[in-house]
């Protein structure tokens, strides 16, 4: 197996016959337009004053768009429901959350991702505290 790239070996010439009449047109081209009094500019290596183009717009990652996306707006159940519920451990907070959304019509797919649980915890707690749901998915 080759490490490096030889190119004395490519199967095509580094030079064509295209590429040469293309460059004589543009050295042509160059010398009429700085004959009618035409400017170049040299620029070398940096092409554009601009600064870098490539930036990570957080809004735009799936990583940090939860982050800036606007948060859905508060009904009166879920405002009350944490407040009633502090007093509890967390099995009893998590049904009456469950309880609260499954009574709302959401599903446990839904559920889930709201509260950050697993869709199958929350079935789970479903099914020891007889809540139903409206809709499955």
């Amino acid at each position: 197996m080759q490490r490096y790239h030889d190119s004395a070996k490519d199967p095509l010439p580094i030079h064509s016959p295209q590429h040469d009449i293309e460059r004589t047109n543009l050295d042509r081209l160059t010398a009429e337009f700085l004959a009618r009094g035409g400017k170049g500019q040299h620029v070398g290596h940096q092409m554009s004053s601009a600064p870098a183009t490539f930036t990570i717009n957080p809004e735009r990652s799936p990583v940090y768009a939860h982050l800036f996306a606007a948060a859905p707006p508060v009904t009166a159940a879920e405002a009350v429901v944490p407040a009633e519920i502090e007093g509890f451990p967390d099995a009893n907070k998590h049904a009456a959350l469950i309880m609260a959304d499954a009574a709302m019509g959401n599903s446990p797919k839904w559920i889930a991702r709201k509260h950050h649980m697993t869709e199958k915890y929350v079935r789970q707690v479903a099914r020891d505290y007889h809540i139903t749901f409206h809709s499955q998915r």
